[in-house]
């Protein structure tokens, strides 16, 4: 992730609300990259990888993530969607990941499904997961932006996760961000599925707010890294959390 988390979430609000040119134009379909490809015959399932801000498919390859996946889920395709910010400002996120990502690879007959995000990315993951959770097996997540501090707060003053109301759910960053952790509470409180697993480093700005996630789920799907946001903490996770879920 290019961007730094100090500065992160004043962007993603400041870019929601006016034009820059940093955001790129979104596509119909939306693009995507296939790093491994066994085919649905062949291949356990598949495993979609969601991008930060400012990031690529190919950045998942230039840091190693994809190598450490192929290693500890040797059984797994990977493709890697380019669900870049424009899709998050424009609102069509959901539908484009649904019609170009998700549903071709059900037409091609994959029957697990996983969804990793880094970043923004878990926060779109967590977002297509509750539009659409039967359709995903599992979560994994890596230092997840969890949405504007006063939705934060309103987790923690809820007494956490599993305590929480959310408000009526407007059509806003805050609206999206409350869907999220209500759909979190229902998945991890719950009903206990799908599976969901989250990784971050012990000095990452976002630790505070992932830390109401991972007090609700299971201690060995929870993974806290030395390092701050970025992907010397995101590979070197990946690698260990794959290894737990696929059994490697």
């Amino acid at each position: 992730m290019r961007v730094h988390h100090g500065r992160l979430v004043g962007l993603l609000c400041a870019l929601s609300l006016a034009g820059c040119s940093y955001v790129r134009a979104t596509r119909e379909p939306m693009e995507k990259k296939v790093f491994v490809a066994r085919g649905a015959e062949k291949a356990r399932g598949a495993i979609v990888l969601l991008p930060g801000f400012g990031d690529r498919p190919e950045t998942f390859e230039e840091y190693g993530f994809v190598r450490a996946l192929r290693a500890a889920a040797p059984d797994y395709d990977v493709i890697a969607a380019d669900a870049h910010f424009g899709y998050y400002r424009n609102r069509n996120l959901l539908t484009r990941l649904e019609k170009d990502v998700v549903a071709p690879l059900l037409q091609q007959g994959y029957r697990e499904l996983w969804l990793m995000g880094v970043s923004m990315g878990g926060h779109g993951a967590v977002a297509y997961a509750r539009a659409h959770p039967e359709k995903i097996a599992g979560l994994m997540l890596f230092a997840p932006y969890m949405g504007p501090s006063e939705v934060v707060e309103e987790v923690k003053r809820a007494g956490g996760l599993c305590h929480y109301r959310p408000q009526a759910q407007e059509e806003s960053a805050e609206g999206f961000a409350r869907a999220n952790f209500g759909w979190l509470k229902q998945a991890a409180c719950e009903e206990k599925t799908p599976q969901i697993w989250l990784a971050v480093g012990d000095h990452d700005d976002m630790r505070a707010a992932d830390q109401l996630v991972s007090a609700a789920l299971p201690a060995e799907r929870v993974l806290i890294l030395p390092g701050k946001h970025g992907w010397k903490v995101w590979t070197p996770a990946v690698r260990a959390l794959a290894a737990r879920a696929f059994g490697r």
